[in-house]
């Protein structure tokens, strides 16, 4: 009997002493994993994956689109003729809320398009950069998903093979998926469809505003300016390029109340 006990003592201890080890092992990998982390300077891909687009059951008013009371001003793009847009205006929201939020850090030439941005609150930050994106597509594509224009002095696309187009709201190309990879333009399925088709995941308007403001976070990443000089993404967003429209996109960012003096 007695040994029979202290059989039983022993593999009790020694199930504890396991388990000790064993959460030790777990926290000490932990440990090991972040102090990696903390060291790299550059992750390939560090988007997160995409918050899920606007329910068709949800509506959006352009009020209230959180129980927390955060307040979104209707975009540029938003008209009673077009109602899907306002499903736009929710998931760009969304994006620069959760996903892109690096961008309400603002940006160095942020007072150009809202002289008040660095006293505002991060619910009317988000609502500065969807004004602005929003504004953007206004002269790049005038609000139109399926736009498509030929850059005739940028060769070929190293995605399509095919002469370089800018499509989509923001005018972007499928090779961007190659210097941005959190681009979701799907060549292998948009190349069975016509060049015009509706269907083209470049023309997706989640799928063409995520990427295009992840470009611009990658932009902010490097410079620091929305409006750049040289190696600018955005012809309208090139200072003192031919095509700049700043002026104008300011103007339209600058109505926001919470921007005016």
């Amino acid at each position: 009997m007695q040994r029979i006990h202290l059989n039983k003592v022993a593999a009790v201890a020694f199930l504890a002493l396991a388990m000790v080890l064993s959460s030790c092992s777990r926290g000490g990998a932990g440990r090991a994993l972040s102090s990696i982390g903390d060291n790299v300077d550059h992750i390939a891909d560090p988007a997160p994956n995409n918050p899920d687009k606007p329910s068709d059951e949800k509506p959006s008013d352009g009020t209230d689109d959180n129980s927390n009371g955060y307040q979104r001003i209707a975009l540029s793009w938003e008209t009673s003729s077009k109602p899907e847009r306002a499903k736009w205006s929710e998931y760009l929201h969304n994006i620069i809320l959760n996903k892109w939020n690096t961008l309400l850090q603002g940006a160095d030439d942020m007072d150009i398009f809202c002289p008040r941005f660095d006293s505002l609150n991060n619910d009317q930050r988000a609502n500065v950069w969807a004004a602005l994106f929003s504004a953007v597509s206004k002269f790049e594509s005038s609000y139109n998903p399926a736009m498509r224009f030929h850059e005739s002095t940028m060769g070929t696309d190293s995605v399509t093979k095919q002469p370089v187009y800018s499509e989509g709201l923001l005018q972007l190309s499928y090779q961007d998926v190659r210097g941005y990879p959190f681009c979701e333009f799907d060549w292998e399925v948009d190349r069975k469809l016509k060049p015009t088709d509706s269907r083209k995941t470049i023309f997706d308007p989640y799928k063409n505003l995520d990427c295009g403001v992840g470009i611009m976070t990658r932009q902010l990443a490097r410079s620091g300016l929305i409006t750049v000089k040289t190696n600018a993404y955005w012809s309208t967003l090139k200072s003192g390029g031919k095509y700049n429209r700043i002026t104008q996109i300011a103007s339209i960012v600058k109505k926001l109340p919470f921007c005016q003096k």
